[in-house]
C-alpha cells in the first residue's frame, strides 16, 4: 500500500515536471506591453437625461412602449391598461 502511494506521488511530480518543459518547447514567451492611459487632467461631465425619455421615478428608468392603441389614459398621460376578460 505504501509502494502504490509512494508510485502515484513520483508518477504526478515528473507528469507535472514534463508537462512543464514540454509546454514550455511550444508556447512562446509573452512579450511586454505597453497600454496607453489617459491623463489625469481631463474632466467629465454628464448632460441631465431627457425627461421624456426617462422616468426618474420609475423602478425601471425607461420608456414605456404600448403595443397597439390605447383608449383610456390617467392625468399623467400614461396609458391605462384594462384586463380583458378571456371567457367573455
Amino acid at each position: 500500500m505504501k509502494t502504490d502511494l509512494t508510485t502515484s506521488i513520483i508518477a504526478a511530480v515528473l507528469g507535472a515536471v514534463v508537462a512543464f518543459f514540454v509546454c514550455n518547447m511550444f508556447i512562446p514567451t509573452i512579450d511586454d506591453v505597453t497600454v496607453k492611459t489617459l491623463g489625469s487632467n481631463l474632466t467629465y461631465t454628464l448632460a441631465n437625461p431627457n425627461p421624456e425619455v426617462f422616468n426618474f421615478r420609475a423602478i425601471n428608468p425607461t420608456v414605456e412602449v404600448y403595443v397597439g392603441q390605447c383608449t383610456e389614459y390617467d392625468e399623467n398621460g400614461e396609458c391605462i391598461d384594462i384586463p380583458v376578460n378571456e371567457g367573455s
